[in-house]
C-alpha cells in the first residue's frame, strides 16, 4: 500500500543504525580490533555531529598549529555538518563547505552546474578520495570517507546546494516500509492536513539536499517514490523516479563499503586481529535494512552485536555518545557551552594533541583541502 505525502522536510534526527552500528558490525566481521572498529565507526557517525565551527582557545595548546583570531588562538571550519538550514538562516559558503563535501560529493555528470553538483554512488571525485583514504592508513580519515560513501548512495539524485532538482512533488512512501511512532503520527498529519503541511514548509525550507523528502532517503527500510522538478527558467516539468528501494541502495553502499575496508586493511595488517567466527553477510543484511524507528536502532544493533560475539558487553563502543571525543578533548567541556557553532574560552585536555577529536578534525581538514582542489580541477562550481 502507498500513502501520498505532501513535500514537507519533517523533524530531521541523526540515524547511527547504518552510519554507526552497520559500519561497526561490519568492520568486527572483517577482523578489525574492537578498539579501532569503534574508531573508524564513530569518525563515520561523527561527519553527522561535528557541528563546531570553531574553537577558540582560553590558553593555547602545545603541540598543534592554530587559526590566529585577534590575541587568541584557535581551530576553524571544524563543523562536518551543517544545522537545519530555513530561508532566514540559509548560507550558501556552509553548504559548500560542509554539507555538499561530506554528505552530497557532486557526480559531475551533465554539462551544467545544476547536474555536475547531484550526487551519485559513481561520483569519479568520490573514486579518488576512497584511493586516497587507503593510502593515507588513517582510520579516522576512512571514517569519513565511508560516511561519505554511504551518503552517496542514500541521497543519490540529490544536491547539497539549493537546485530546482531538489523540488519534489507527489512523494509517495510504502506504508509498512518505515517504522516507529514518530514516523507514523507524522504521516498521519501529512496525509490529512496536506495543503497546510505543504504551503508551511515549502516557503520555509528552501530546496536544498533532501529537505523536501524528510527523512525517507536515510531510512534504510523505506521504499518510496517522488516525481522531481527538471526544468528550466520558469517552466517547471516534473519527471518520475522511478520506484526506490532503500534496502537495495543501502546493501550497494555496504558491499563498496566493505571493499573499501578490505583494501585499507591490506595496507594495515597491523589493525586486524582473528575473524570473529560470524561471517553471515545475509543476516548482517536483514538486520540493516528491517524496519524499526530510530529508537529501537540502537538496541537492535546492540543485541545484533552481543548475539553474533562481535563486542563483549564492557566494550565501549557497543554504545555511541556524540559527546565522547569532545569530552575527552577539553576540560570545560559543558553540553551547553559546546552545543554553540562558536565555543569561546575552550580549555585543551593535556593530552589534546593525541586526542581522537583533534585526530578526526585533522583528518576532516585533509578531506576538505583535497576535495576542494578535485572540485576546482574539474569545473564543478
Amino acid at each position: 500500500m502507498l500513502i501520498n505525502i505532501p513535500n514537507i522536510a519533517y523533524i530531521f534526527r541523526m540515524e547511527t543504525g547504518s552510519h554507526y552500528y552497520g559500519v561497526l558490525a561490519l568492520c568486527r566481521m572483517l577482523g578489525i580490533r574492537s578498539d579501532l572498529a569503534g574508531k573508524i565507526a564513530y569518525a563515520s557517525q561523527f561527519v553527522d555531529d561535528a557541528l563546531i565551527r570553531k574553537i577558540v582557545f582560553k590558553h593555547t595548546p602545545h603541540g598543534i598549529r592554530c587559526h590566529i583570531f585577534g590575541n587568541r588562538r584557535g581551530l576553524d571550519h571544524a563543523a562536518t555538518c551543517p544545522r537545519i538550514m530555513t530561508v532566514w538562516n540559509y548560507r550558501p559558503r556552509v553548504m559548500f563547505e560542509e554539507l555538499v563535501p561530506f554528505h552530497f560529493i557532486p557526480a559531475g555528470r551533465g554539462a551544467n552546474s545544476r547536474e555536475k553538483i547531484r550526487t551519485f554512488p559513481d561520483s569519479p571525485l568520490l573514486k579518488i578520495l576512497k584511493d586516497a583514504a587507503i593510502e593515507s592508513g588513517n582510520i579516522y580519515q576512512l571514517g569519513i570517507v565511508l560516511h561519505v560513501l554511504a551518503d552517496a548512495h542514500a541521497h543519490q539524485g540529490f544536491s547539497g546546494m539549493i537546485s530546482r532538482r531538489n523540488r519534489l512533488k507527489d512523494l509517495r512512501v510504502k506504508k509498512d516500509s518505515i517504522r516507529g511512532f514518530n514516523e507514523r503520527i507524522i504521516n498521519y498529519y501529512m496525509i490529512y492536513v496536506d495543503a497546510v503541511i505543504s504551503r508551511l514548509f515549502g516557503r520555509i525550507l528552501p530546496i536544498y539536499s533532501h529537505s523536501h523528502a524528510g527523512t525517507l532517503p536515510d531510512i534504510a527500510s523505506a521504499e518510496w517514490e517522488y516525481r522531481y522538478d527538471t526544468g528550466q527558467y520558469f517552466i517547471a516539468r516534473y519527471r518520475h523516479s522511478g520506484k526506490i528501494s532503500n534496502p537495495g541502495r543501502f546493501r550497494d553502499a555496504f558491499e563498496e563499503m566493505k571493499e573499501l575496508l578490505i583494501a585499507f586493511c591490506q595496507k594495515r595488517p597491523d589493525i586486524l586481529e582473528k575473524k570473529p567466527d560470524f561471517q553471515d553477510y545475509e543476516a548482517f543484511y536483514r538486520t540493516l535494512t528491517q524496519p524499526m524507528s530510530a529508537r529501537e536502532s540502537g538496541t537492535v544493533w546492540q543485541h545484533f552485536l552481543l548475539e553474533k560475539d562481535l563486542l563483549n558487553a564492557s566494550d565501549s563502543a557497543l554504545s555511541y555518545d556524540p559527546h565522547a571525543w569532545l569530552r575527552k578533548a577539553f576540560k570545560n567541556y559543558k553540553r551547553k557551552k559546546f552545543s554553540h557553532r562558536i565555543v569561546s574560552n575552550a580549555v585543551s585536555a593535556d593530552n589534546f594533541a593525541s586526542s581522537d577529536w583533534y585526530a578526526f578534525y585533522l583528518a576532516s581538514r585533509d578531506y576538505k583541502e583535497h576535495y576542494e582542489r578535485l572540485v576546482t580541477r574539474n569545473f564543478i562550481f
